[in-house]
């Protein structure tokens, strides 16, 4: 579709997605570059995505995609980058060239929060606490990092299994009884948090500089980060540096500017 037809629309496919800040992220990303845009969430379930989204994106400039659809939308679309490929998940749309593109911001923009915060990687020894799409759409970012090990933990022993080998790294493995903890980095990414909820976590798991990270951010990730603090972890962040860093970065697929990064609570 002509370039002209499309003129800046974007949205967000998920379900739910009535609670995403998206909208008001990017709106003031436009305002920084005078860029005159409109965003809207669409709420499709897995069933309507392929009907709903074959409407929707011939007059769209992009799209963001959200859960549970990160991994739903690779059929539909022409190509994927790299990134997308090694998460076998995607967040971001784009057209190139007359094609539907998928790109996997995820990961990296993680990696520019925690960089913000003064965080640097390399050589850490990492947990991460869940086995699904969050999980996988970050790996491959921390690895290109430098973290010496990752650990995934999850309540199927066989789906963390399969996720550390999809990446074929032997810096990743699955957490077991001989798990090698104390850990540098906790990273929780489960959806518990949303029912108020926090996976049991175990003080010798923390050593005293330990930071606890979720990948949630707002109310769904005070249940972690409070039993994190009671085990003793002295810095905790919720998401919502990395859900403005990975729409940074998809603002810059779309547009070819970055903006600046200005959270707000």
């Amino acid at each position: 579709m002509a370039e002209s037809l499309k003129q800046h629309q974007l949205g967000l496919f998920g379900h739910p997605v009535k609670h995403s800040q998206s909208p008001q992220i990017h709106q003031g990303f436009a305002a920084q570059f005078g860029i005159d845009l409109t965003y809207v969430l669409i709420d499709a379930s897995p069933a309507e995505l392929p009907s709903q989204f074959k409407v929707w994106i011939p007059t769209a400039h992009g799209c963001n995609v959200t859960v549970p659809h990160k991994t739903h939308i690779m059929p539909l679309l022409d190509h994927h980058t790299e990134r997308a490929h090694q998460c076998q998940a995607v967040n971001t749309v784009f057209w190139r060239d007359g094609e539907l593109w998928g790109d996997n911001t995820d990961g990296d923009g993680l990696v520019l929060d925690l960089q913000a915060k003064g965080i640097h990687l390399s050589g850490m020894k990492v947990l991460i606490i869940g086995a699904g799409g969050a999980t996988q759409g970050i790996i491959p970012s921390l690895l290109e990092q430098g973290v010496t090990d990752i650990e995934i933990q999850n309540r199927s022993h066989d789906k963390a299994n399969q996720l550390a080998a999809q990446f074929n790294y032997d810096r990743v493995a699955t957490a077991g009884p001989k798990m090698h903890s104390p850990y540098d980095l906790i990273i929780h990414a489960t959806s518990m948090g949303h029912q108020g909820l926090s996976p049991e976590l175990k003080e010798h798991w923390f050593h005293p500089n330990t930071i606890a990270y979720d990948l949630s951010y707002g109310n769904a990730a005070q249940p972690f980060l409070a039993t994190a603090q009671a085990c003793g972890a002295q810095q905790v962040h919720d998401g919502l540096g990395m859900l403005y860093g990975q729409a940074a970065l998809a603002f810059e697929i779309w547009f070819g500017q970055r903006p600046a990064v200005i959270l707000t609570q």
